[in-house]
């Protein structure tokens, strides 16, 4: 996960993901499992927000060959450990970078993965990183998204249903706007906004979600 200050986003997270327990629990994001389990595609994965890696174990699992990204150090120290406890290092490298200022090498992932990754950075700040992350997937490649919209019942300072996490969200996407932005450069495979329960940090709250997968066109 990323921040809009990174270095005081940095530390907040440093204490979310030092705890001995996966912060988000340990099963990969359901759409985006359902879609690699199904799909032949395999190649070179970029997980950005990779925190202490539900999602980038899984596709290490899955034979892609992984970097995660988070501007977290603790979170991708403990992910380190994690992958070496389960015999996945080979498969999986791990950079310490706000996603803004990762070095996206062009046309060279298969799959990108940002999950709560765009919804963590400043609205302004929006165009020029998709533009980045964007050049850095190969043709026909994809793009898995997942972003908090503006109808997640924690949005509200002060609200009763808000996330102890709430403070991190930069930006809530209105309706289609993940879609619009992604079809500048992507045919959407899927799409779909919708409301769900977490139950992974915190007490049980509900979120309201828009998921994307994308082909780079």
């Amino acid at each position: 996960m990323d921040g809009g200050d990174s270095q005081s986003q940095s530390a907040r997270f440093d204490l979310v993901y030092g705890k001995a327990e996966m912060a988000f629990g340990n099963e990969p994001e359901p759409e985006l499992a359902k879609f690699v389990k199904s799909s032949k595609r395999r190649g070179k994965a970029l997980d950005l927000g990779c925190g202490d890696g539900r999602n980038a174990l899984f596709l290490a699992r899955m034979a892609y060959n992984v970097t995660g990204v988070d501007v977290s150090n603790v979170a991708v120290e403990k992910l380190k450990s994690i992958a070496a406890n389960k015999k996945l290092s080979k498969f999986l490298e791990t950079v310490h970078s706000d996603a803004r200022n990762f070095d996206y090498p062009p046309n060279t992932y298969d799959l990108v993965v940002a999950v709560t990754l765009f919804d963590h950075i400043p609205k302004n700040d929006l165009a020029p990183l998709f533009e980045k992350v964007a050049k850095s997937i190969k043709t026909d490649g994809i793009l898995f998204t997942k972003v908090h919209t503006i109808k997640d019942p924690g949005r509200a300072n002060g609200s009763d249903n808000a996330s102890e996490l709430s403070w991190a969200i930069q930006h809530y996407f209105e309706q289609n706007e993940l879609r619009e932005i992604l079809e500048k450069k992507f045919k959407i495979i899927k799409y779909l906004e919708y409301d769900d329960q977490d139950n992974t940090h915190g007490r049980p709250h509900f979120h309201n979600f828009a998921v994307s997968i994308a082909q780079k066109l």
